[in-house]
């Protein structure tokens, strides 16, 4: 049994070891916790607002069709001797968890999480068909949260994910997106009497710190061409490091357009400078 994957030592700073990975195997990622904490996520085993005492990152293929994944994760819990757990299922390379941890003034947030940005969720897009876990974040403070504190956290969560995909600029044929169509979060605390987790207390600052380090470690890993990959664009042929900016800028434009959600905004200003980075990016 692998204790730390490389990922994880490279991605640690202080560890506060409050969450205890370990690599069963190439596919299986189990997370113990000191203690059991109380939960609320979106996992297809263990979601939903209760207690754990461990989690686990379980691998499939991307062709999973399992057609009771609950019943299918609730047995790899069982059979791993951990049935008190939450469950994600996820096509990612389990291997290759991002550990990230951020503390201040006595409260600490720990993180977990396996990255991949395919099938990315967009606003005013199509429905689409879900597929297996591509964002998939464990999220776990030692802060005091009631079950409304739990549920502000998950807001803020997945607030942070959504902000973070959108400055990167993923996205589909034009179209922001704020995640993938099958991303799983799950947010966890031992218990107490805080209502409140926002972006405007101590705890939600931490956790959007842990996700800005955990995408920025994922981007860490990916060069150019998955970056234009991840913004749209299906001809990355010849692409120089130094227009990856611009492309991104002009997506922006085109983004905020196409949304129309600032029906004021001057239309000839936007194709205008749509052309000047057309001009800076072929001079």
């Amino acid at each position: 049994m692998e204790r730390f994957s490389k990922q994880y030592i490279k991605n640690t700073g202080v560890l506060l070891l409050n969450i205890r990975p370990s690599l069963v195997d190439r596919d299986t990622l189990v997370i113990d916790l000191n203690s059991p904490v109380r939960s609320l996520g979106t996992t297809v085993y263990g979601g939903g607002l209760g207690y754990i005492g461990s989690v686990i990152f379980k691998r499939v293929d991307k062709c999973f069709s399992n057609p009771s994944p609950q019943a299918y994760a609730g047995e790899i819990a069982r059979s791993l001797g951990r049935e008190s757990s939450a469950v994600f299922l996820t096509a990612s390379d389990v291997s290759q968890y991002i550990y990230s941890e951020a503390e201040d003034s006595g409260v600490s947030v720990e993180g977990i999480a396996t990255i991949g940005l395919t099938h990315p969720a967009c606003i005013g897009g199509e429905p689409e068909s879900r597929a297996i876990g591509t964002i998939n974040i464990f999220i776990l403070t030692s802060e005091g949260l009631s079950d409304i504190g739990l549920a502000d956290l998950l807001r803020t969560v997945s607030e942070a994910k959504a902000g973070y995909l959108s400055i990167l600029g993923l996205s589909c044929r034009g179209l922001p997106a704020v995640g993938t169509v099958s991303d799983a979060t799950l947010v966890a605390s031992p218990g107490g009497s805080t209502d409140y987790a926002g972006l405007g207390t101590l705890v939600g600052q931490l956790a959007s710190r842990v996700l800005r380090n955990i995408f920025r470690s994922h981007m860490s890993s990916r060069g150019l061409d998955d970056y234009m990959r991840y913004m749209g664009y299906e001809d990355r042929d010849n692409i120089h490091p130094r227009h990856a900016l611009l492309k991104r800028l002009e997506l922006l434009v085109e983004e905020i357009m196409g949304i129309d959600i600032i029906p004021w905004l001057d239309r000839g200003a936007a194709k205008e400078i749509l052309r000047i980075i057309w001009r800076i990016s072929h001079g």
